[in-house]
This record gives C-alpha cells, structure tokens and sequence, in this order.
C-alpha cells in the first residue's frame, strides 16, 4: 500500500473529511502536510508520519 493510501486511511479512521490531495502533499483543514514513512517499530503503528509542511515564518510540525 502507498504512503498516501497510508495516510488516508489515518485520515479516514480518524473521522476527518475536509482534506485532499496536491501531488504528494496532504491538504487537510486548510494545512499542508508532508507524508513520511515512519520505521518506529511499535505494533499499533500504521507506517505513516505526517509532517506539516513548512512556509515562510513557520518552522513545522510532526503528527504520529
């Protein structure tokens, strides 16, 4: 399964509707965000990290 099909999924399960796609940038609730693949090891990890995704005056941020 894709990175991005990861984070829908987490997006899904979570309960969260306002969100799209631009490219391989999540747009969700009017924030952007960068999909990483998390390697953490834990069992209830879904693989995916979402990282905010920085601009001018903003240093970002880390979901897990």
């Amino acid at each position: 399964m894709s990175l991005k099909a990861r984070a829908q999924e987490k997006i899904e399960r979570a309960g969260i509707a306002n969100y799209s796609f631009d490219h391989d940038v999540l747009v969700m609730c009017g924030v952007r965000y960068e999909i990483h693949a998390c390697a953490c090891g834990e069992a209830d990890c879904d693989g995916v990290q979402l990282h905010r995704a920085p601009y001018a005056g903003h240093g970002g941020g880390t979901l897990q």
